[in-house]
């Protein structure tokens, strides 16, 4: 004979189990919905470090000049640290097709193509399989590359030794103006001029801009996607005028470090970037230049 109170203990039990159990898979389906959430914001909001170099040499050491054994100090930090370093194009690809990027990325940029960039530099990136960033002057490279001129302290590079480089998959070029890199006639960098309507002002800067990137395609087959102010000298105008042209990016000389977002094209624009100077070693500037992003964070 069936116990009726066995039962309904029994049934309770049950009851009990059946409702424990949709609690627990909906506090896991939560629980993957917060991770999924978190893992994602990860993923898609990076800090990416860009240092700004222009020459290394053993003389004229100063704000704009560090000496070879300081750059190679500069490498080694990053390879026992983990650094990755990474090339516009790999950056511009995170953003705006959802490429992978290695952990700890971080981007090493050359202003100006000074000849020292191959003489110092680009053993040193072959010794240690690192990569850089090369923003050049047109007009520059073009007048080396005619004249027989290698004094260390002033010569640019010529247009076979940046296809060296870039053959070698270490070496990445940018656009920094095929003539621009000057302040004269009222014009600092490729800054608009005071009372230069938009009009004359995009004319002079395209007609500046496209005559290296067509250079640039004709030597290495490869346009530049980056480009990177004189001097920093810029204004709205020029933003809007270098998008126009087709550019994914461009570098500042505002000092920080960036937070860069994939899907978002404008997180790639005004990058900052820190100037490595004698005697302030790589991971003391790292280290200051993410204070910026907290400083912002709290703000």
């Amino acid at each position: 004979m069936l116990d009726l109170k066995k039962y309904r203990k029994y049934c309770k039990n049950i009851l009990l189990v059946i409702i424990f159990g949709l609690l627990t898979i909906s506090i896991t389906k939560d629980l993957m919905r917060i991770y999924a959430t978190s893992s994602t914001q990860v993923q898609e909001n990076i800090f990416v470090p860009i240092m700004m170099y222009h020459q290394v040499k053993n003389s004229g050491l100063g704000k704009d000049v560090i000496s070879p054994t300081e750059f190679e100090s500069d490498l080694k930090f990053l390879s026992e640290n983990n650094y990755n370093t990474i090339t516009m194009t790999e950056l511009i690809a995170y953003v705006y097709d959802g490429k992978e990027l290695p952990e700890n990325p971080i981007i090493l940029t050359f202003d100006d193509g000074y000849l020292t960039t191959y003489k110092y530099v680009f053993p040193l990136l072959k010794k240690y399989n690192m990569k850089i960033v090369l923003s050049i002057i047109g007009k520059s490279t073009d007048d080396f590359s005619r004249v027989k001129d290698e004094n260390i302290n002033y010569s640019h590079l010529t247009w076979d030794q940046i296809l060296e480089m870039v053959d070698s998959d270490l070496v990445e070029i940018q656009n920094h103006s095929y003539d621009l890199h000057s302040n004269c006639n009222g014009r600092y960098g490729c800054c608009q001029k005071t009372n230069e309507c938009f009009e004359d002002y995009e004319e002079f800067l395209e007609e500046d801009i496209m005559k290296l990137q067509s250079k640039v395609q004709s030597v290495i087959n490869k346009s530049p996607s980056t480009f990177t102010y004189p001097f920093g000298k810029y204004n709205n105008d020029t933003e809007a005028i270098v998008k126009k042209l087709g550019f994914k990016a461009t570098l500042s000389v505002t000092y920080g470090i960036n937070v860069v977002k994939r899907g978002d094209s404008d997180s790639l624009f005004e990058l900052k970037r820190i100037c490595r100077s004698h005697n302030q070693g790589i991971s003391k500037l790292i280290k200051e230049g993410m204070k910026t992003i907290k400083n912002v964070s709290e703000q």
